[in-house]
């Protein structure tokens, strides 16, 4: 169980694809809505105007400087955004490890070699969101303006420790054996940890026992912090425009009620290792399937079939306006909480057989879902509904026309930097260039934090200023004249219809 499989370049983007759509995050402290900005430079500009704006800026659903004043409705699908953000992809030599880059052989990160997953992925942060808008519609009447979005969220965030890491990569590594007070051998023996062992007697060690598990638990992760969440947005939004001599106030109020279907958080605090969770299968194949057999009877039963949470949200913002010159916005958004039902997590018994949940340790995909699961780390689980907070977060914007030809706008956000995944302040500027009227382009410059910049770049294509919209908008394009950039991730419209 603690052989390391050789990997190619390709298990490292694994955790793209598998890890996206397999996890979803956020934190027993973290707002946990952390929405995909709508447009470049952390503007809701590019790819908005209308009813992505929920959520973000409600005031924009009256105020559309991307589109014909003169729009009546808006409808549309298949809108969605993923990105991975780590500061392992800071580094150059991963980027030359994983793109066969033809440098220095012993500067390289290697992928073959267990030590160097361990220092690469400790002490190191890795956030994967993604949303999905499934349906939205969108229409004014007036200086009145109605919207609704469908949405699905996905976030997942992992933060491993040393000890952590060796534990999940190497397994019998003395980094970790070395906080047990025994070992099981594979015959069913127990012998003492004097740390005299040889490396072949520890390659038939299959457990350890320690008489205090819960606080060897929290020895070994330490400060790991790991977390998902998925949910489901129903949003209605609300706006009016308010006409004010030379200038335009447009007003805006979002609600939404949250769906959620998972939910997975552990971190050691003040009060010691706190873990809980909440899953729930849904409505699938097998779960309808087993209505043949009749409806279900027990609570936990019907805990399978439906959201294992519920919860709300209000946004709330304006947009003063001078026409054909300039805007300024602001406004509070994610005000609210998710309540879940499910279970808190201990381990309450000597950790007496413990193995490894990784099938291929050099897999960081296979990493990333092996520390999700609870099974991993817990035996025992405690029924516990826990309200967790949004974190509300201000938003100041404005925008400039320049031209015919373009528009510059530049945002804002600050939020509550001591929660896990916040970056205390976000700030964007962007540039957007329309020089016909069916096309668009925009570039930007984002700064979330103390993370490095990034620049997001997109493209828009339209049938003229109503019509058919499609586009699509890269979140990190540093990798064009440099070696390595810290975020990977794509926002797109699929279809969209103006008129």
């Amino acid at each position: 169980m603690f052989s390391i499989n050789k990997q190619s370049a390709f298990g490292f983007w694994e955790l793209g694809f598998t890890a996206l759509f397999t996890l979803a995050c956020a934190h027993a402290s973290i707002a946990q809505s952390r929405h995909l900005t709508a447009g470049t430079g952390a503007t809701p500009m590019s790819l908005s105007g209308d009813y992505r704006s929920l959520g973000w800026n409600p005031g924009q659903l009256t105020f559309s400087p991307l589109l014909a004043d003169e729009w009546k409705s808006a409808a549309g699908g298949l809108e969605f955004g993923a990105r991975i953000s780590s500061n392992v992809l800071e580094r150059e030599d991963v980027w030359d490890g994983i793109l066969g880059r033809n440098t220095d052989e012993s500067a390289i990160w290697s992928q073959e070699d267990w030590s160097d997953y361990v220092e690469l992925l400790s002490n190191s942060s890795l956030a994967i969101n993604a949303d999905v808008v499934s349906a939205a519609s969108a229409k004014r009447w007036r200086s009145w303006g109605f919207a609704y979005s469908n949405t699905q969220h996905f976030q997942a965030e992992a933060f491993f420790g040393g000890n952590t890491m060796a534990l999940l990569v190497q397994g019998n590594s003395p980094q970790w054996l070395s906080l047990f007070d025994a070992f099981i051998t594979a015959t069913g023996d127990t012998i003492a940890n004097d740390g005299s062992q040889t490396a072949e007697e520890m390659s038939n060690a299959i457990g350890g026992i320690n008489f205090d598990a819960d606080a060897l638990l929290s020895e070994v992760l330490g400060d790991t912090r790991l977390g998902f969440s998925w949910y489901r947005s129903h949003c209605i939004g609300l706006a009016k425009a308010w006409e004010l001599g030379d200038v335009i106030l447009h007003t805006g109020l979002s609600g939404r009620l949250l769906l959620g279907n998972g939910y997975f958080a552990v971190q050691n605090t003040e009060e010691g290792l706190d873990a809980f969770g909440a899953f729930s299968n849904g409505f699938n194949v097998a779960r309808i399937a087993a209505l043949t057999n009749g409806l279900p009877t027990e609570f936990d039963q019907v805990r399978t079939w439906g959201p294992v949470g519920q919860g709300w949200g209000i946004d709330v913002g304006g947009v003063v306006e001078w026409k054909d010159m300039a805007w300024a916005s602001a406004s509070v958004t994610d005000i609210g909480s998710m309540e879940w039902r499910g279970e808190s997590y201990s381990v309450n018994s000597a950790l007496m057989n413990w193995n490894s949940p990784v099938a291929n340790p050099s897999s960081i995909a296979n990493i990333v879902i092996g520390a999700m699961d609870p099974g991993t780390w817990f035996e025992e689980a405690d029924y516990e509904i826990r309200q967790v907070p949004l974190g509300a977060t201000f938003h100041l914007g404005g925008g400039v026309y320049v031209g015919d030809f373009m528009l510059l706008a530049a945002e804002a956000a600050f939020d509550n930097p001591e929660l896990m995944g916040n970056a205390g302040t976000r700030f964007g500027a962007s540039a957007i260039f329309r020089p016909v009227r069916f096309f668009q382009a925009d570039i930007g410059l984002s700064k979330w934090g103390d993370e490095t910049t990034r620049v997001p770049a997109g493209l828009m294509v339209k049938t003229g200023k109503k019509g058919f919209e499609c586009g699509i908008q890269a979140t990190d394009i540093q990798a064009l004249w440099r070696l390595s950039q810290p975020e990977v991730g794509f926002r797109m419209v699929a279809m969209r219809w103006v008129w």
